[in-house]
């Protein structure tokens, strides 16, 4: 896929999206090749390929909840129940994260393929 391309289906600057391309390549995502005939493709097969794994390609892990503890001393910190409430939550949403393939997602846009015509999909 060029990467002008996929920047122009989801209305961001191109830019932008060399620099997703980017963090996706250093995480083992997607290859990229330049010149005729280049653009981008998943360095794997796509039912390897967890929305996990995209995330922390993009955001180096998945997203830290933190309360007033982080930023002052708290007496709670140690038996705090919204803490704890925190890091379920966080586990659950990496459970989740995990068990979505790029797979199924390529599925999905298959059966909805004119709404995202700009996209090959081979599922």
């Amino acid at each position: 896929l060029l990467l002008s391309d996929i920047a122009a289906a989801v209305k961001v600057p191109k830019e932008y999206m060399r620099k997703i391309f980017q963090m996706l390549t250093r995480g083992g995502l997607v290859t990229g090749r330049r010149g005729a005939g280049g653009g981008y493709r998943l360095a794997r097969p796509a039912g390897e390929i967890s929305l996990r794994d995209v995330v922390e390609a993009v955001e180096g892990s998945l997203p830290q909840y933190g309360c007033l503890h982080m930023r002052r001393h708290c007496e709670l910190a140690l038996s705090c129940p919204v803490q704890k409430a925190f890091e379920a939550a966080r586990a659950r949403m990496g459970e989740a994260l995990q068990q979505s393939r790029l797979s199924d997602l390529t599925r999905e846009v298959a059966r909805n393929r004119r709404e995202h015509s700009w996209l090959k999909v081979t599922a």
